[in-house]
Parts: C-alpha cells; structure tokens; sequence
C-alpha cells in the first residue's frame, strides 16, 4: 500500500502531465479540410520589383540570332549550375529596367511575369529581330525567411513561380511539436506594401486568403505554444516544479507529524 506521501507524489506527478499534454485539436492540420476547399486554390503572377533576378529564355528558329540571346557563359564552368543562372540572369535595378541584348534598356518593374513575357515578345517583334520568338521567364531569386519552432529554421530560395505555406514548412522540415500551429505570423514586403497576417493551420479556411501563396521576401514565424515557453524558465519546468513540491509537501508531513 503507499503511504500518504507517496500517494500526494504521484498525484502532483499526473497532475503535471496532464497539465503538460498537448490537445490533439492543437496539434492536427486541417481538421475540416474537403474537396471543395481544394478547388478554391489560387495563386497570382509575381509582380517584378528591383534586385529580381529574371532567367530569359528566348526560343526561335534562326540559330544565328539564338546566340544573341544565350548569356555570357564564359568563365561559369566552376560554378554550379544554380549560381551560373543567377550569373546569367538579369538583375532588375533600382530604376526598374534591365538590359536586354539588341534590345536595350527595358522597363521591368511592375509587370507580372505574363505581362512582361506579352511586351518583351512584342518589341522583338516590332523591331524586326524576331518573327515570332518563344520566350519564357522565371525569377531565379524568390525566397522566404521561416524562423521559430521549425525543425530547420533559416532561409530558403525557390524556382517555382507558385509556392504555398505548407510547401514552405515542409522545406523547413516541418513544425515541431511545440509550435503554434493556429497562430502562425507572416510578414510580408512585397509590391510596395506591407502586410501583417497571421493563419490557423488546424482550419482549412487559410487556403482562401492572399498568405496561402508565398510571396518572395516573405518572414514567416512560428511562435512556442505554453507548455514550450513554460518549460523555458526554472519554475515553469515540470520536472523541476514537480521536485519542489514534493519536497515541500513531503517536509510539512513530516513536521506536522
């Protein structure tokens, strides 16, 4: 039989865990996800702004006038691939233009990938360089900041011109289990604005609004749930708590007896 000490320690024990556990519907994605939710998903075209960095393929027949438009490829044979792009790229600068071969200085900033795609075809067009180009862009340096209670917190780049938070979260290797799953902050910069938003990942209703995408430059934080920034402190942590009771109740037994 335990003796009444032994019972007051294992009630401050249970109590303690129960008390540290985590509810299932704090912890599970999308509990109220279905399909028609899924075919609600949108994404808009990215808005060039300064310092974007743009792959431009330009696709035609004439081989000749294909050269044009190929990059300088010299001295990038010791870099990767990756960085060799981004070598090759077009950096959009301050004054929104980039240099385009024969065609000169072009003005970028403000139009989505499609819209810029429309009017580099056009004036190739119309200056009689091309008949009729094929011409496809990407951004080489779109990226996104995670930081909190991630399991690979940091920054990541992606080539993917649509990219959603759970694309985002699974790059950084997933939530812990001590992260706020319903609470998650975004900041974003992005087309001249900024924006502060925050969705339920435990909801499915996120998938409607403008921070399902992410937007490159964008900072998304997890915060620590309770029990993490409980356990944090001295007091707070459970094993250290549950100790101190236990030494205090077991002292006062044995000096009221």
């Amino acid at each position: 039989m335990l003796n009444k000490v032994s019972k007051i320690n294992l009630f401050i024990l249970l109590s303690v865990l129960i008390s540290s556990c985590s509810s299932k519907k704090n912890i599970l994605y999308l509990q109220d996800i279905n399909d028609s939710l899924l075919e609600n998903q949108t994404y808009v075209d990215h808005v060039i702004q300064v310092d974007d960095i743009l792959k431009i393929n330009v696709m035609t027949e004439d081989v000749e006038l294909l050269t044009l438009f190929a990059g300088d490829l010299q001295g990038t044979n010791n870099i990767s691939n990756k960085e060799s792009v981004i070598f090759n790229g077009y950096q959009v600068k301050t004054d929104g233009t980039i240099n385009f071969p024969v065609v000169g200085e072009i003005s970028a900033i403000g139009n989505t990938l499609k819209q810029f795609t429309t009017k580099l075809k056009k004036l190739l067009i119309d200056k009689g360089i091309l008949i009729n180009p094929i011409i496809d862009i990407k951004i080489v340096n779109s990226h996104f900041t995670i930081l909190g209670e991630v399991n690979q917190p940091g920054r990541f780049e992606f080539l993917k011109n649509n990219i959603n938070i759970l694309e985002a979260i699974s790059m950084a290797g997933d939530l812990t289990i001590n992260g706020v799953r319903n609470d998650i902050k975004i900041l974003r910069n992005y087309n001249g604005s900024n924006k502060v938003g925050s969705i339920d990942l435990t909801k499915s209703n996120f998938i409607e609004t403008e921070f399902f995408q992410v937007m490159t430059g964008d900072i998304i934080i997890v915060n620590q749930n309770y029990n993490r920034t409980k356990n944090a402190g001295i007091i707070g942590n459970s094993g250290t708590l549950l100790s101190l009771l236990s030494f205090i109740l077991s002292s006062i037994i044995v000096i009221n007896n």
